[in-house]
C-alpha cells in the first residue's frame, strides 16, 4: 500500500502528461504530493523527510519549469532528488549511532548492523543508478529540443505535445523531440519504479533469513 502511495504522484504525472501535456502534469503531481502528505499525516501523526525533500524540490523546480517554460529544470529533478537520498544514506553508515534505514525499519526489523550497513550501499548505488538513467534519458530530451527550436522560428515555450509534426519544415527534428520528451516520461513511472522494485526485492532476499529465525 505505501508502495502504491509513494508513487501516486508520478502515475497522476503520467496520465495527465498523456492528455494534457506537461505543464499541466506538473500541476498534477504538485496537487498529488501534497495530498500524498496529508495521507501519511493522517495514518502516521507526522511527515516524512522524504515527501517533505521530495515536495521541496518539486515546487521550486516545476515552479521555475512553469514560470520559464523550460522543461530542462523539472527533469533534472530526478537526479538531483535521487542523490540526495544516496548520500542521505551512505552517509547515515558513519553519522549518527545507526544507519538511517536502521533508525527508519529498526522497530519492526531486528538485523545485524551489518547488514544494515549493506542495505545502506545497495539502495545508495541504487538511487545513484537511477539518478544516471534519469540524466541519459534528460541529455537526449533537451538534446532534441534544443536542435528542434534552434533550427526553426518555433517559440521554444510552446509544448512539444501541441506541436503537429507533419505541418512543420523539420518534421524529423519535432517527432525526435515529442519521442524523447515522452520517454523520459515513460522512464519517470515506469523506470523508477521498476527499478525500485527491484531493490526491494534484493532487500527482501537480504533478510528473509533473519526474518525466518525470529518466526
Amino acid at each position: 500500500m505505501k508502495f502504491l502511495l509513494d508513487f501516486f504522484p508520478i502515475v497522476l504525472f503520467f496520465i495527465v502528461y498523456k492528455t494534457l501535456g506537461l505543464y499541466a502534469a506538473i500541476y498534477a503531481m504538485i496537487g498529488a504530493t501534497a495530498l500524498q502528505m496529508m495521507i501519511t499525516r493522517w495514518q502516521t501523526g507526522k511527515f516524512e523527510n522524504t515527501h517533505l525533500i521530495t515536495f521541496g524540490l518539486l515546487v521550486a523546480l516545476g515552479g521555475v519549469t512553469l514560470a520559464l517554460r523550460d522543461p530542462a529544470f523539472l527533469m533534472w529533478k530526478v537526479s538531483v532528488l535521487y542523490v540526495v537520498f544516496a548520500a542521505v544514506l551512505i552517509v547515515s553508515i558513519w553519522v549518527g549511532k545507526k544507519p538511517l534505514l536502521e533508525r527508519m525499519l529498526g522497530k519492526e526489523l531486528d538485523l545485524p548492523n551489518a547488514v544494515w550497513q549493506q542495505m545502506s550501499w545497495i539502495w545508495g548505488l541504487g538511487f545513484v543508478g537511477i539518478a544516471l538513467v534519469n540524466a541519459y534519458y534528460v541529455n537526449l530530451a533537451l538534446g532534441a529540443r534544443e536542435l528542434l527550436f534552434s533550427s526553426t522560428d518555433l517559440d521554444p515555450k510552446i509544448e512539444l505535445t501541441e506541436l503537429d509534426c507533419t505541418t512543420t519544415t523539420t518534421q524529423d527534428l519535432c517527432l525526435a523531440a515529442q519521442y524523447t520528451e515522452e520517454s523520459w516520461v515513460n522512464f519517470k513511472l515506469f523506470g523508477t519504479m521498476g527499478l525500485t522494485f527491484i531493490l526491494i526485492i534484493i532487500t527482501v532476499m537480504m533478510i528473509s533469513k533473519y526474518t525466518k529465525q525470529e518466526q
